[in-house]
C-alpha cells in the first residue's frame, strides 16, 4: 500500500538536509562487512514477547498493520517494559486506522521503558517520541545518531527512509532506499516503498521495475499486488490495476486494502455508484472505528466528483456526527473542512473551518497527538487564509498566513511547510503577485491545487512551455484525495474543450 527563490521554510528544509547528510553519505556508499553487521540489541525480558516483536515487524514490514499492532500488544502485556515494542506501536499508529489514545499510551510507556534498555533503543524510542511530538530537529539528530551506531542494520535502514518518505522529502528518501536495498537484496519491504517514491516523481518506468522485483521476492503476500495495483493506477492504468487488486484478494480475501483500492479505482474513473459500493464493503471490514470513518469520508467525496453538493452535505454532516460520537477528532474535523471546500459562498465555509478548528483545539474531549493536531490544524489554515483571499478579505489572510507560518517554524514540520507554501503561493496568486507566488506553489507541486495554480502562474509569467507540461501532469494526476476530485475532472473537461475549439478554427 503505503521542492531559486527561498522562503524562511525552504530554509528549514535546507536545514534539514545537512541534518540528514550522515545518512545520505551512507546512502551513497555499500557497506561490506566481513562478519554479521551489528544489529540494533531488542531488550526484554521475555522470549514469547521477542517472538510476538519480530512476528509483529514483519507484519509490518508487509503492510499488515492492524495485525502488526496486535502482536505488539501481546508483547507488552507479555513484558510492559518492552520499549521497542511500545515505540513501534507509535509508528504504526501514523496509519490512520490506530486510535490517536492508543498512540498516545504507547508513547507514555515507552518513554517509562526508556531508563530500561540499551542506548541505540533509547536513541530509537527519543526519535519516535520527538518526531509524534512535532520536534523533528532532535528527532533527526537521534535518528542519525542511532543509524551511525547500527550502520548496517536493514530494519533502521529501511525505518529511516520511510520516516523520510512520510516526511515529503522524497528525493532524501530515494537513496536511503537504495541503501536498505544494497545492505540486504533479498529484503522486500524498501522495494515497496522505492516504487511508490519513483510514481510520485512520476518516473514510473523505475517504479515498476522495482514493483516487479518487490512481488518476485514475496509472491504469496497481498501486499506486492495491492502496491503493484496502485502504482498502476496512479499512471492511469485503470483496468490493470484492478486485475492486480484482485490478484491480491485472490492472495488473502481479509486483504481489506485492497478492497478499498478497488473503490478508489472506481472513483477516479468516474463510475461514483460503483465506488460507493465497494467502498461499503471495505468499510464493513474495517478493523477500527478510524479506518471505517477515513474511508466513509472517501466514499463521501465521490457526489463531489458528481457535483451533488447536497449529497455530499448529508454525507459528510452524518460523517461528523458519527465520528463525534466515537470521540473521533481528525474524521470529524476533516468533514467540515472538506464541506468548506465546495461551498459557493465564503461565509459559510469559513463557519465550517471555525468548526473544524474548534474541534482540533478540543485537546481534553478529543486526545490527540501533537504532531496529529498540528497538521490537520494547517490545513485547516491553509484553507481558511485561501477563503479569506478569495473572498477579498486582506487581512485575515494575512493574519491568517501569519499563524500559519508560525506554526511551521515552531514545528519544523515538513507537511506543515509545505501547507504554508500551498497557503502562501495562493494568497499571492490572488492579490495578482503572479511571480511571488510561483516558489511556493512549486514547493507544493504534488497538490492538485497548487498544481492548477501554477499553470495560470506559469501562463502569466510568459513560461508557456512549463504551464504545457504541468498541465499535462495535472490532466493525468490520479491520486484519490479531495483535492483530485475537486481540481482534476474540471481541469480536463476544460482542456478537452480547448482542444475541441482550437481543432475547430
Amino acid at each position: 500500500m503505503s521542492r531559486t527563490t527561498y522562503s524562511p521554510f525552504r530554509i528549514v528544509a535546507m536545514l534539514l538536509c545537512l541534518w540528514l547528510m550522515p545518512l545520505m553519505t551512507l546512502a551513497a556508499k555499500t557497506i561490506t562487512l566481513r562478519e554479521e553487521p551489528r544489529k540494533l540489541p531488542i531488550t526484554t525480558r521475555s522470549a514469547p514477547a521477542r517472538r510476538l516483536f519480530a512476528s509483529g515487524l514483519l507484519k509490518l514490514q508487509n503492510l499488515h498493520g492492524p495485525e502488526a499492532m496486535e502482536d505488539f500488544r501481546k508483547a507488552v502485556q507479555l513484558d510492559p517494559n518492552f520499549g521497542m515494542a511500545h515505540i513501534m506501536m507509535v509508528f504504526v499508529s501514523v496509519d490512520p486506522s490506530v486510535d490517536p489514545a492508543e498512540q498516545i499510551s504507547a508513547r507514555d510507556h515507552a518513554i517509562a521503558a526508556r531508563s530500561k534498555v540499551s542506548r541505540g533503543e533509547r536513541l530509537v524510542i527519543d526519535w519516535l517520541v520527538k518526531s509524534s511530538e512535532g520536534n523533528m530537529i532532535p528527532a533527526i539528530q537521534a535518528m542519525n545518531e542511532v543509524e551511525k551506531l547500527y550502520p548496517g542494520d536493514k530494519f533502521l535502514a529501511w525505518l529511516g527512509a520511510v520516516w523520510v518518505e512520510n516526511q515529503q522529502e522524497l528525493a532524501m528518501a530515494i537513496p536511503m532506499l537504495e541503501r536498505a536495498i544494497r545492505l540486504n537484496p533479498g529484503f522486500a519491504p524498501p522495494l515497496n516503498e522505492l516504487a511508490y517514491c519513483y510514481a510520485r516523481v512520476r518516473k514510473f518506468d523505475k517504479a515498476f521495475a522495482a514493483m516487479r522485483r518487490y512481488v518476485a521476492l514475496l509472491p504469496h503476500e497481498s501486499n506486492p499486488q495491492d502496491s503493484y495495483a496502485e502504482i498502476l493506477r496512479m499512471a492511469g492504468k485503470f483496468d490493470d490495476a484492478l486485475v492486480h487488486y484482485h490478484a491480491s484478494l485472490q492472495i488473502d480475501p481479509g486483504f481489506v486494502f485492497s478492497q478499498l483500492g478497488i473503490a478508489d479505482t472506481y472513483a477516479l474513473m468516474g463510475d461514483e455508484p460503483s465506488a460507493r459500493t465497494e467502498y461499503a464493503l471495505a468499510i464493513q471490514q474495517a478493523k477500527s472505528k478510524m479506518e471505517a470513518a477515513n474511508w466513509a469520508l472517501q466514499s463521501a467525496t465521490t457526489y463531489i466528483r458528481e457535483n451533488d453538493y447536497a449529497r455530499a452535505d448529508d454525507a459528510f454532516l452524518n460523517m461528523a456526527r458519527q465520528a463525534h460520537e466515537n470521540d473521533l477528532a481528525v474524521p470529524e474535523a476533516e468533514a467540515y473542512r472538506i464541506m468548506a471546500s465546495y461551498q459557493t459562498n465564503d461565509a459559510s465555509a469559513m463557519e465550517l473551518l471555525a468548526k473544524a478548528e474548534e474541534v482540533i483545539q478540543e485537546q481534553h474531549s478529543h486526545p490527540l497527538p501533537k504532531t496529529a493536531r498540528h497538521q490537520e490544524l494547517a490545513v485547516v489554515l491553509r484553507q481558511r487564509a485561501s477563503r479569506a483571499a478569495h473572498s477579498g478579505d486582506t487581512a485575515a489572510a494575512v493574519s491568517t498566513l501569519d499563524r500559519l507560518r508560525e506554526l511551521a517554524e515552531s514545528t519544523h514540520d515538513q507537511v506543515i511547510r509545505i501547507a504554508y507554501d500551498g497557503a502562501a503561493g495562493a494568497v499571492m496568486m490572488a492579490e495578482g503577485k503572479y511571480e511571488d507566488a510561483l516558489p511556493h506553489l512549486e514547493e507544493d507541486a504534488r497538490n492538485p491545487i497548487s498544481m492548477n495554480l501554477l499553470v495560470l502562474a506559469y501562463q502569466k509569467t510568459g513560461a508557456r512551455e512549463r504551464a504545457d507540461q504541468m498541465s499535462i501532469i495535472l490532466s493525468n494526476w490520479n491520486e484519490p484525495t479531495l483535492e483530485q476530485a475537486l481540481v482534476v475532472p474540471e481541469f480536463r473537461a476544460r482542456s478537452t474543450e480547448a482542444v475541441k475549439a482550437s481543432s475547430r478554427m
